[in-house]
């Protein structure tokens, strides 16, 4: 989103503190001495008299002080206001020195002294607490005695001092104010800034978890298929001498299967390219077994399905899972069962869940440990399959079977689409 020219300059302007404070600082200096340093009280311009609360020295001395102490205490309660927001404790200390050096020796009070108020406020919106609160007491101390110092009779001085008063505690509750104001500010800035680092935590977990679920369908997809062409590459060429069209048929199954991958991949990098996230085509579902279990057998693999109960309706995700269960299932048997396996796939719909099983007649413990050794390294067939039944809140096992081949069996309660929601 642009920034405006406005804000731009807003923000130069509150990230660079020092330079815009020390320009106002040499501004009002610039401009209070331009006017002559304007003198408001000027004891020693009065002659002495029984209302006088402090007797002023000789004349010499009095006109030093006035031509040299006026500018001096002019810069000293102006130029320190360059640091208020910087370093807003060394503000209030140098002002307020000034102002007492200025009280002792009873130099004229001008129109600079408006330092003492700017200073008062910088503790109270940028300097730390305890500077904020001494700053005020010093204040409030320094009214009366700013009363006895200058003010030349009885009857001026209650009001003096109470516009003194109201001046201090108006300076410090604007700037308590402002550091209110400003803390509120940081608060909204510092959540905003969790919101967006938990929304950027958010998206990479989503895109982690996405490419999880993308690396094992295509593993799924690649294994199953590249199995399939091997088995038909080896049984080709074992059969080219002998049966020239067994060999045809090799090369027809190795045809089909590699197109069936590259649709099956298509669709995958389909996710990843559109960003409306629209799948090119259908996930496979229970309706696609019987095609999986025919191009299996084509592959030279004798596998029986069958299906017990009653169909129930179940969210498409699930069935996905049951394909990619049993396709694994399927593919390992190509791999590890060895030479004359057969295998059967059994779907049972029992009240309780669905029941799904796939064994085989194959190598049994060989088949076992090739395929632990496998998970313990880069494959995802094993525990890929667990983690499509935990999914959804089914348990999978797979194991060996006594007597000689593998079996996969997953349960999976019934999920439909509006219990998933809930």
């Amino acid at each position: 989103m642009p920034v405006r020219r406005r804000d731009q300059v807003y923000l130069w302007l509150r990230d660079h503190p020092l330079v815009v404070d020390s320009l106002l600082a040499g501004s009002l200096f610039f401009v209070l001495g331009f006017a002559g340093w304007p003198v408001f009280f000027d004891p020693y311009a009065l002659s002495l008299s029984g209302d006088v609360l402090v007797p002023s020295l000789t004349f010499g001395v009095n006109q030093a002080l006035y031509t040299v102490g006026t500018p001096l205490v002019s810069a000293g309660l102006i130029l320190p206001l360059a640091l208020r927001r910087v370093r807003p404790e060394w503000t209030g200390f140098l002002v307020f020195s000034t102002a007492f050096l200025q009280w002792l020796f009873a130099i004229p009070i001008q129109a600079s002294q408006i330092g003492v108020l700017i200073a008062l406020h910088a503790l109270a919106a940028y300097g730390r607490r305890w500077a904020a609160r001494t700053g005020l007491v010093l204040s409030l101390i320094a009214a009366p005695l700013a009363v006895a110092r200058y003010v030349i009779t009885f009857d001026t001085a209650v009001p003096v001092a109470i516009g003194i008063v109201a001046l201090v505690l108006a300076a410090w509750a604007v700037g308590d104010l402002q550091r209110v104001r400003r803390q509120q500010l940081d608060g909204l800035r510092e959540h905003a800034h969790r919101l967006e680092v938990e929304r950027e935590q958010e998206a990479r977990l989503a895109a982690a978890d996405e490419r999880a679920r993308i690396a094992r369908e295509m593993h799924d997809v690649v294994a199953h298929s590249l199995s399939v062409v091997i088995a038909q590459a080896d049984g080709g060429r074992y059969a080219a001498n002998d049966d020239p069209k067994a060999a045809v048929r090799a090369c027809t199954t190795i045809s089909q299967t590699g197109r069936s991958a590259l649709t099956e991949m298509r669709r995958l990098l389909g996710v990843l390219r559109t960003e409306d996230g629209d799948v090119r085509a259908p996930a496979p579902g229970l309706a696609n077994l019987d095609d999986l279990v025919a191009g299996i057998q084509d592959s030279g693999l004798p596998v029986r399905f069958t299906t017990t109960g009653t169909v129930r309706p179940v969210s498409s995700g699930i069935e996905l899972a049951i394909y990619r269960i049993v396709q694994e299932a399927l593919t390992n048997v190509l791999k590890h069962a060895g030479p004359d396996a057969t295998a059967e796939v059994r779907l049972d719909w029992t009240p309780a869940g669905l029941l799904l099983s796939i064994t085989d007649d194959g190598r049994g413990a060989a088949a076992d440990s090739s395929l632990r050794n496998e998970a313990a390294g880069a494959g995802n067939g094993i525990p890929g399959m667990s983690e499509r039944a935990a999914l959804y809140g089914g348990k999978l096992q797979a194991g060996p079977v006594l007597g000689g081949g593998f079996v996969v069996r997953a349960r999976i309660p019934y999920l439909t689409t509006e219990t998933m929601n809930q």
